[in-house]
């Protein structure tokens, strides 16, 4: 997806499933809408607000989240052992290696 403004451009769906507008969405949207638990939302903004310093470009952090979501651990039992976004924010998890 295009990045725009220092943001990303999502395009949206219309109910009958063709193409809708194009909205800007900021790097914390992006990152709520990819990550696969959304659990604890105000403790996962407070995790991303003190990593901010911290985390790598926004593009990196969506590729690792979705490089885990096909992992054995993110997979297994139907999702169970993902960890909740604030804890994967936390402890820099967007390092983990493969």
């Amino acid at each position: 997806m295009a990045r725009v403004n220092g943001g990303q451009l999502r395009v949206v769906a219309k109910p009958n499933g063709e193409e809708g507008a194009k909205v800007a969405l900021s790097d914390w949207e992006w990152f709520w809408s990819e990550y696969p638990k959304k659990k604890a939302k105000g403790d996962a903004f407070r995790a991303w607000k003190q990593t901010e310093s911290l985390r790598p470009d926004i593009e990196e952090v969506i590729a690792a989240i979705n490089r885990q979501c096909q992992s054995h651990d993110w997979i297994k039992d139907g999702g169970q052992y993902i960890p909740l976004p604030a804890s994967w924010l936390r402890a820099w998890r967007w390092a983990d290696e493969d």
